[in-house]
């Protein structure tokens, strides 16, 4: 079987975000364990540095051009682009993000890892050709012969707005990087106190800053909690490109006090396991997740959630954190208080924590791929 894998977004700005790591980590998985029978090509572009070093499987590589803003270029130019480009290449083709030809001979998987595009189109389809791209691509992703989606909430949501059947669309939940190791409570602590000059306590945010993210009720409900503790910190971890100024004016609406909030920026990933770890929780209150892996990394640094019952959330934290009903705007800032002024919760959640993140594979993630593979060719 001789699969083309599209590894571009390990080159781009995405190489950072969930889609990179997601096709970081299958592909180190696929090395990990190489099948006997596949046969690789990876896809990738040629006008952008090379990715980052990381394990990949043995593989042969198909280079492309695309624009400088490849994400939006692959929108509108993969379904011309693509037919062309993958002539000859292999017997099946799998795009991690949106990238279909708009003819195709060979079988076609595609990745969803969420539909937020459609639900607040307002943001993210406001240029004409954004929007356009995406509709063209919703429309391929229908004939595409098989589905993975991240989550269960994906899967429904690709049910309900694609009008998929239900049986063409195969949950594989995401994992951790394996190269994750997060320091102790204490050491973490430490490292945001002589890094970022965090004086004590404090619950953590990690993410981008788009609207889904939904920065209003992260400050309001940490400003709850800050209210009742003079020494509690909260810490930004996001990149902060274009989206920032979203949560700079969300953080001016919130009236705190600007020193409560450590703006931490975009770190590189040891610094960021230890932020996880010496948090007291991840605040999480954004309204739609496809999987959630912020949420599955605090679990894995022994750090409970509070947050919103919404997307993908509830299926990743489990019963290792604290979740509320996100129509009640005030209960995200009740949880948070509840869950700091309550020691033997504290206690309880952290136990369950390491084990919930226990439950997620990158190993088990491949093979479920790769068997979707097989089941078409």
């Amino acid at each position: 079987m001789r699969v083309v894998f599209d590894a571009r977004h390990l080159q781009t700005v995405s190489r950072t975000r969930g889609i990179g790591r997601y096709s970081r980590n299958l592909l180190a998985a696929f090395a990990r364990r190489p099948p006997d029978d596949v046969v690789w090509t990876l896809l990738t572009l040629r006008n952008f540095a090379a990715a980052d070093p990381s394990p990949l499987p043995p593989h042969r590589t198909r280079a492309t051009y695309r624009l400088r803003r490849p994400e939006l270029s692959m929108l509108a130019l993969d379904p011309l682009l693509l037919p062309f480009e993958l002539a000859g290449q292999g017997d099946l083709y799998h795009s991690v993000q949106l990238g279909l030809p708009v003819i195709h001979r060979r079988p076609v998987v595609l990745t969803i890892h969420d539909l937020a595009p459609l639900r607040w189109p307002a943001h993210y389809l406001r240029l004409p050709y954004a929007r356009v791209g995406h509709a063209w691509q919703y429309a391929l992703a229908k004939r595409a012969d098989a589905i993975i989606a991240v989550s269960e909430a994906t899967k429904a949501d690709v049910v309900e707005r694609l009008g998929i059947a239900a049986e063409r669309v195969r949950v594989i939940p995401e994992a951790v990087d394996t190269s994750f190791r997060p320091p102790s409570h204490k050491d973490g602590a430490t490292v945001a106190r002589e890094r970022f000059g965090v004086p004590g306590r404090y619950v953590l945010y990690v993410g981008q800053f788009d609207p889904r993210k939904n920065m209003d009720g992260l400050f309001a409900a940490f400003g709850r909690a800050a209210e009742r503790d003079r020494e509690l910190r909260l810490v930004v971890v996001g990149t902060l490109g274009k989206l920032a100024g979203i949560m700079r004016d969300a953080l001016a609406r919130s009236r705190l006090d600007p020193a409560r909030v450590v703006v931490a920026g975009g770190v590189d990933d040891l610094t960021l396991a230890a932020l996880y770890a010496g948090a007291e929780c991840l605040l999480h209150a954004a309204w739609l997740e496809g999987f959630g892996l912020t949420a599955l990394e605090a679990l894995a640094a022994g750090t409970p959630v509070v947050g919103y019952r919404a997307g993908a959330v509830a299926e990743v934290v489990g019963d290792a954190g604290v979740l509320v009903d996100p129509r009640d705007p005030d209960a995200l800032g009740e949880a948070l208080v509840a869950l700091l002024g309550d020691a033997a919760l504290q206690l309880r959640l952290r136990g369950r924590a390491t084990p919930r993140a226990a439950r997620f594979s990158w190993d088990r993630a491949a093979a479920d791929t790769l068997a979707v593979y097989r089941t078409l060719t």
